[in-house]
This record gives C-alpha cells, structure tokens and sequence, in this order.
C-alpha cells in the first residue's frame, strides 16, 4: 500500500443530505419540439449493478495501438524504461448497465499502485436524494480513478442527448480562492499528484522528461505548470464501449465537446490564461480574471500527422463562442463560466444534438456575468476545408477525403499507422459524461435526467386546412381569408389571402382545441409571386379563447418563400398570423398563400 503518498481523499463526496431541505424538484418539462423522448434516468431506481466486481484490466483488446494505456507511442518516446514504469501498477475496471433495457452504461477505473489487489481510494457512482429528486453521485477521490456514463449501445444517426448537472467540485475557484476545503485546485492535499505513467512527451518543458524517475517527480497536475482539474461535461467520441483512460488517449478520439478546464494559477502564470466570452454583450474577458470554473463548447478537427519527436497524437482544437457568432476558432475561447456557488439549487443542462448536417452543443444556466441563458452552437460537418474529425456515423457520408498515415519517429523507435480516415469507414457515435482521465482530475459531481431522443415523426393532419378564416380585409374578392386554409398554393396569384388594411392580420377557428405544436407559412414566393415580397416581419399566435393570444413565434428579417416554425405543443383552438412588415420591398400588401398548422 502507498497510503502516505495517495491517501484516500473522503472530504471530495458531496454532502447531498445538507442541500435535500426545502429543495424543490424542479418544474422540468422533458417535451423538446421536434424530438421524441427515446429513454430518460432520473435515478430514482437502486443501481443494482454498482455491486459489480473490480475486474483486472489486461489491455488484450485495447481500443487502439496509438496511446490507449498501453500504447506504443509512450514505449517508442520514452523507451525500456517507460514498460517499467507502466508495469509498476495494476488497473482495475467495473461497469453495470442501469435504466430501461440497460440503456445506460456505468464505467469505472482505479488503480493498484503496488499490485496486492486492494485498490487505493477507487471512485464511486452511487446514487441519492436531493430535495424531490434523486440523483447520480460520481466520485473520484484520487487523480487516477476515473468514472463515467455512456450509452450501452451506439447512439442513432441523429438524436440529442442531454442532462441536469446539479453539483460539480472538479476544481476551480469556489468564493475566490483556488485553495478550499482543504484541497488545492479541487485535489487533495495529501501525497503527489502527477500524470504518471501517461506523461506530455519527452521533451516537454517543465520536467526531466525520463520515464524511470519516481512518481512523484513526472509532471504535477495539483499545481504548477501542469497543474490542471477538469470534467467532461458531454463528450462525443468515435469509438465503441468508452472507458477511462489517460488524457492523452481522448485527445485523438474525441469529435464534439464540452468540458471544464480549472487551470491552476501557477499554469496561468503571467499569461492570459486563454480567454472567456460574457455572453451577455459578446465581449470576451481574460480566464485570469474568471472563477476558473470555464465552459468550453468545440469540435475536433484534423490532427497533426507528424507531431515529431517528443511529441504527442492529437485533433486540432476549435472553440465556439457567442462572441465569436457561433464560428469555432482555434484559440482557447471559454463560452461561459459556471457558478458552483448557487448549485444544487440552480443547475445546468447540457445537450449535444447530431442531425444530417452537423452538430449542435447547447449548454443552459445561470453564467457569471451573463445571467441565466442557454448557448447553442451549431457546426456542420465540413466548413471549408475544415472537418470534425471522424464526424461519418456510417460509410455514406464520407468519401476518403481527409484520408492520411499517423507517423511517429523518436528516439527509441518510429511507427506508422496508415489510414487514420479511410473511404468506407464509419465511426458511430456514443457519449461520455464524467471523469475520463486516470492520470488527471480528480473530484465529485452529481446530476440527473439523462435524456436520449430522437426526431419526432411529423404529423401529417393540417389542422387548419379548411377551416374558418377571418382577417382584417382582403385586397379583392378572389383573395379572401378561406384563400390561405384551402390546401392550395399553386393555383395562381389569387390563390392567396392579400390584406391591405392597416392592421394586416388572419385568424382561423380550428373549430375545437387541440394541441398544436407546428406551423407552415406559405408566403409569396411559394405562390409563383415574387420572393420580395415575402412576408418580411410577423408573429405566430395562438389562442382558446379568441381573446388571450400567446405568441409562439416572432419572425424577424424572412426573406424565405416557406417557413416552419416549432415550438412545443399548445392547446389551441384559434390561429393569428400578426403582419408587421409586409414585404421586403417598398409593396404594401401582405400575401399569404397557405398556413398549415399540425400537432408536432
């Protein structure tokens, strides 16, 4: 046992007892338009399976032969005396499944410095109440454990996958100072902590770069210039059945993320630090003048294939940001900073969405600075000549473009691996949430509600076809209100609703209430007319009564021919398309060709 050097750390479980009092569930509606809600864990059930057994990790099937633990990059940098300093431990794994059909997957790592089977201070998920709720506890009190969630089986070809974080204690500043509770950064304070045996490479600064020094003398992750905690808020990655590795591994397997990186200020140093964007008036603040308590929101692009000696394998790295609209660049850019201070009873989602175009990151909550908001970025699978790395779920959607041989030459040996991204390859998706590092972070978090949806059918039944129409005036005889419900829009340019009054609106009884959750507007590019003069500013409202109107969507800026517009389903039985503006030209009329309305 080392038990001086890596003594357990119990001061990192959350003490979710002192937060239950009083603590509300909160009113969380699962309904996402345009989704439909595959499998949900809240938790609420025992997790069976935690009694799992630890089971000896013997890398026979490992996921590559690049840097998972055992891989040859680390033996071809840093030679004999890196295989002594990898054997020198033992690591342990358990996984169970939990939830509907096993749908989710536990996954955890520890480590047995000295090979005698007991294993210091292994991390936990367990589960507990929290005010109405209930929720998961991950707790990893030892730099070298790791813990995660995933999903049992690959994710379909398009979904989204969220949940509620509701504590997080990976490290950052908590009420200024980096040093609370009696850990530094969020690691305990006792024995070292370093990346052992997974080091930055060879010839790295900041330390001897020889693999057969003690432990304590590889590079320090507690603090100094490699000092750094973190957790993977919602990572995609491009392979199957993940589970805790060393850093290094994740950094050439990742496709989309977001994460924390609670650098210590000894990393920071006389920098910057990188840089944080205050969502609320998009300017960007220096991350030495955060909480350290940062969101970065990015992508994954084309590594380098020859990183040279001393080097590491590992994506290009480009982040998202209001402040930069939405477009990843490749700088160190932190999308918001979160407030541990004001959790569990405010907490944040977390959402990654996948369709035919590319991938969407959503992350909600209070920021600092920025007040409660939710940030969704959206970035295709190719921009330019810029790709998210091995984004093809299934061979069509990929043509061998980005194709190219990972090439390593060191000092104690050069390796090639041909046809990192070939035509004809697939990489499905799955998720990981959690602690994915066995050589760095080290904390608690708990959340709940994980979420997995996929796209709803839409509903075929236009419930507003035929259905009686009023409007402030119509501009002739031919171009009346029932013009615009009559299921036509290519009868010619009467077939259309026209108003020239000077309060342009149309209302259409739908005879009874029902939900409705989507709206077509057909506007007059769609009828053969010109595309200036499609309707430019309006409000979609709805109503039960005829008399209280809630809008459900408000138009800006159309210059589109159709536009479909949904929101989460309603009781309705009355329909109001407000105009504000027109056209985008100086015409005075507004034209509406068709307004469908259906329940999703």
């Amino acid at each position: 046992m080392r038990a001086t050097a890596f003594a357990a750390t119990a001061s990192t479980v959350i003490s979710l007892a002192t937060f239950a009092a009083g603590v509300p569930a909160s009113a969380d509606d699962p309904t996402r338009p345009g989704w439909t809600l595959l499998y949900s864990e809240d938790f609420s059930a025992p997790l069976t399976g935690a009694g799992a057994p630890w089971v000896k990790e013997t890398y026979s099937r490992p996921f590559d032969t690049i840097m998972d633990d055992s891989g040859l990059w680390y033996q071809n940098d840093y030679g004999p005396a890196w295989n002594t300093a990898f054997n020198s431990f033992a690591t342990y794994r358990k996984e169970f499944t939990l939830g509907q059909n096993g749908w989710l997957t536990a996954s955890l790592s520890a480590r047995d410095f000295n090979k005698d089977g007991v294993l210091e201070s292994p991390p936990s998920i367990t589960t507990q109440a929290l005010g109405n709720e209930h929720v998961a506890v991950l707790n990893v009190p030892e730099s070298t454990g790791g813990a995660i969630f995933r999903p049992t089986s690959k994710l379909p070809e398009q979904y989204r996958i969220e949940y509620k974080l509701k504590t997080i204690d990976f490290g950052g500043k908590r009420n200024g100072t980096i040093n609370y509770g009696g850990r530094i950064n969020g690691y305990s304070a006792q024995g070292c902590k370093t990346q052992h045996p997974w080091g930055e490479g060879s010839r790295s600064p900041g330390w001897t770069g020889d693999a057969s020094v003690p432990y304590c003398q590889w590079q320090n992750v507690r603090e100094g210039t490699y000092g750094y905690n973190g957790y993977h808020f919602l990572s995609i990655v491009d392979f199957a059945d993940p589970a805790p590795r060393n850093n290094h591994f994740w950094h050439y397997h990742r496709k989309v993320l977001m994460d924390a990186f609670s650098q210590h200020p000894d990393r920071v140093g006389t920098g910057t630090g990188g840089r944080v964007c205050n969502s609320a008036n998009n300017t960007y603040y220096n991350y030495r003048d955060s909480s350290f308590n940062t969101v970065n929101m990015w992508i994954s692009g084309l590594p380098n294939w020859r990183p040279g000696p001393g080097g590491l394998a590992g994506n290009s790295q480009w982040f998202m940001t209001s402040c930069s609209n939405g477009v990843a660049e490749q700088q160190l850019s932190s999308a918001a900073e979160l407030q541990p201070e004001l959790m569990p009873n405010q907490f944040y989602t977390f959402a990654i969405e996948r369709d035919a175009t590319g991938y969407t990151l959503e992350a909600s909550g209070n920021f600092a600075r920025a007040g409660q908001k939710t940030l969704r970025f959206h970035r295709n699978f190719i921009v330019g000549n810029d790709p998210i790395w091995h984004y093809n779920v299934k061979p069509g959607e990929y043509d061998g473009r980005y194709n190219a041989s990972l090439v390593q030459n060191d000092a104690h040996g050069s390796t090639t691996w041909p046809d990192q991204w070939p035509a004809g390859s697939q990489y499905p998706d799955y998720f990981v949430i959690g602690d994915l590092y066995t050589n760095v972070y080290e904390g608690s978090a708990s959340l709940t509600d994980i979420r997995l949806y996929v796209p709803s059918q839409p509903s075929t039944t236009n419930l507003a076809l035929n259905r009686p129409a009023t409007a402030d005036s119509q501009c002739a005889a031919a171009e009346a209100p029932a013009k615009a419900v009559n299921g036509s829009w290519t009868g010619g340019t009467s077939d259309k609703w026209c108003s020239l009054g000077a309060s342009k609106w149309l209302r259409v009884d739908l005879q009874s209430t029902t939900k409705v959750g989507r709206l077509v507007v057909r506007h007059s590019g769609a009828g053969g007319e010109k595309a200036a003069w499609n309707t430019r500013d309006f409000d979609l409202q709805t109503s039960v009564n005829d008399t209280t109107w809630t809008t459900v969507a408000s138009v800006r800026g159309n210059t589109s021919d159709v536009t479909t517009h949904t929101f989460t389903p309603v009781d309705a039985r009355y329909l109001r398309v407000n105009v504000i503006t027109p056209t985008n030209d100086t015409d005075k009329a507004a034209r509406i060709f068709e307004l469908e309305a259906y329940a999703s």
